[in-house]
């Protein structure tokens, strides 16, 4: 049997398919033969009905998670003098995370002193005075006086305990020396604080988490606007699933995108401030069918399918609702369960289009 040579075989599939065309030229369909089908290769797919539509590589950056995460700050200023956690650290409540020495401090824990004593010395007037006035000895008005001394002392004494309340000082601790610890337990995100800084009053010096997740923030077209909605799936690019958790109701004015924050219940790889790529999966509308990507034939303006029955294969107009690369999603006079081609649907659009 002789071997035919590449050019021979080029020319002879050119006029395979030109005399396909000629024979479908202006035809609503084609009608091909079991041998022109197995020559074209064809191979088709059912639609599928859509459950979701796959908006893909919006922009995203890892944050802390929002709901679980509490910033530790300094309550005094002054100086840094120990780091006893880092980083990545697990913590349990109550833990130390680090040590500041401050004069603010000292001078808070005197002004405590003084104004118990003046509150306990005013007390004792007062219940002097009581006893006094019992007796006919002073007036209403000077033990009223005294009642109200006291009262205003033992405020000035309630204020100064309050200004220290949740101030721990270590033991063994230098002079003004005090603690910052966990509030909870918790993993450490991040550390503002190092030995020797300077730090100012209420100046943040840890992030904690109280979970193992971080939050996603995400850049989303605007014109979906409406489509967003909280317990919608996200997608990261290794894999990893989450949740959109909140939806902006103000765009971007540089982007004119719309923020959404979703919640990954596992950290994994991820960590806070680093940038991401993400898929969200919205609901598909009524009749929304997926179909291999491959399958959808667009020019620009519009887009079709080819649907296959027995051997007439049928151009179908679709709308383009969303893609992922490996599926897109479309509707149209399209059915769930019809054959659409999905290898060879150039060759058919060549003949078609005469």
């Amino acid at each position: 049997m002789p071997i035919r040579s590449p050019r021979s075989l080029a020319l002879s599939g050119l006029v395979l398919l030109a005399g396909l065309a000629a024979a479908a030229r202006g035809a609503d369909s084609l009608d091909l033969t079991p041998a022109q089908v197995q020559s074209l290769q064809l191979v088709l797919a059912p639609a599928a009905p859509a459950r979701a539509i796959a908006l893909t590589r919006l922009p995203a950056v890892v944050e802390a998670p929002l709901a679980d995460s509490r910033t530790v700050s300094a309550p005094f200023a002054g100086v840094v003098t120990r780091i006893l956690v880092d980083e990545g650290a697990s913590v349990r409540a109550g833990q130390a995370l680090a040590r500041i020495q401050s004069h603010e401090y000292l001078a808070a824990r005197a002004e405590l002193a003084r104004s118990r004593s003046e509150a306990e010395l005013a007390r004792s007037q007062q219940r002097r005075d009581d006893a006094l006035l019992a007796e006919g000895i002073i007036a209403q008005s000077r033990a009223e006086h005294s009642r109200a001394r006291a009262s205003d002392a033992q405020a000035r004494a309630q204020q100064a305990q309050a200004a220290l309340a949740g101030v721990f000082a270590p033991a063994q601790a230098g002079a003004g020396e005090y603690e910052l610890r966990a509030p909870q337990a918790a993993r450490v995100l991040h550390r503002d604080i190092a030995p020797g800084q300077v730090v100012g009053a209420f100046a943040p010096a840890f992030m904690l988490a109280a979970d193992e997740g971080v939050d996603v923030l995400i850049q989303a077209p605007l014109d979906q606007a409406a489509q967003y909605a909280p317990g919608q799936a996200v997608v990261m690019d290794d894999g990893s699933r989450g949740e959109l958790v909140a939806v902006g109701l103000a765009s971007e004015a540089g982007s004119q995108s719309l923020r959404l924050r979703a919640h990954l219940p596992q950290a994994g790889r991820w960590v806070v401030g680093q940038r991401a790529s993400v898929r969200l999966e919205l609901p598909a509308p009524a009749h929304a069918l997926r179909v291999p990507a491959s399958a959808v034939l667009a020019d620009g303006v519009s887009a079709h399918v080819f649907v296959g029955s027995g051997q007439r294969f049928r151009a179908v107009a679709v709308e383009v609702l969303g893609s992922d690369g490996e599926a897109s999603i479309v509707r149209g006079a399209l059915q769930a369960g019809e054959q659409v081609v999905v290898r060879g649907a150039s060759a058919l659009q060549a003949m078609h289009g005469g």
